[in-house]
């Protein structure tokens, strides 16, 4: 399968950067499939999941809380404040405590997740 290069860059580090198959935003009017050779366009993503495919099989999953999604030349770059990778989030230790840095910060992306999306 013909692959592009995807980027996705925190204010800390660049949390992933690979050649990819495909690659499924949340997009703030619905899901966005990216494939090679996509139209260029910037857009902005919702609270969600971002699925990154190899070979017709999910590779990653990262939750995001929002962020900026632009497709060039073959190239796509999400840029986002906050970014969790949910593969390196194992379940809590036996006193039902998060047992790793990337499960504390997924629990505080999970609570500010239900603010942005709780109505009043």
């Amino acid at each position: 399968m013909k692959q592009f290069k995807l980027e996705i860059i925190s204010p800390n580090e660049i949390v992933f950067e690979k050649e990819v198959d495909l690659v499924i935003f949340p997009g703030s009017e619905g899901d966005i499939g990216i494939l090679k050779d996509h139209m260029p366009f910037l857009t902005s993503l919702r609270v969600g999941i971002v699925y990154i495919y190899v070979e017709k099989k999910i590779i990653e999953t990262f939750l995001v809380t929002g962020g900026i999604v632009e497709v060039s030349q073959n190239r796509c770059s999400l840029l986002t404040e906050e970014v969790v990778n949910t593969n390196s989030v194992s379940s809590t230790n036996k006193t039902g405590e998060p047992s790793n840095k990337d499960e504390v910060n997924l629990k505080s992306l999970r609570d500010k997740a239900l603010e942005k999306l709780y109505y009043s």
